[in-house]
């Protein structure tokens, strides 16, 4: 059995996130078993997860529990360039 990746994608629903989303989706359908799963910022527990893992902006994929390093807020605590 291949690598399998629990993809998290943070959405508002805007253009570009629906790019974010169809991308993870193309992600999961390549290695057989991963999940793909959607949030809603719209949601409070999508607020709550995003403040756990640091995410500051969005769209934001988070694959395995980590940001991917487009969507890390930089060391220092600034917003990415």
């Amino acid at each position: 059995m291949g690598i399998r990746y629990a993809i998290e994608v943070f959405t508002q629903d805007c253009c570009a996130c629906a790019g974010f989303v169809a991308y993870a989706q193309e992600l999961a359908a390549s290695r057989p078993g991963s999940t793909v799963r959607v949030w809603d910022v719209t949601q409070p527990a999508t607020r709550t997860r995003m403040r756990a893992l640091h995410l500051a902006e969005l769209p934001a994929i988070v694959v395995d529990g980590v940001p991917l390093p487009c969507c890390c807020p930089a060391p220092d605590g600034s917003a990415p360039t």
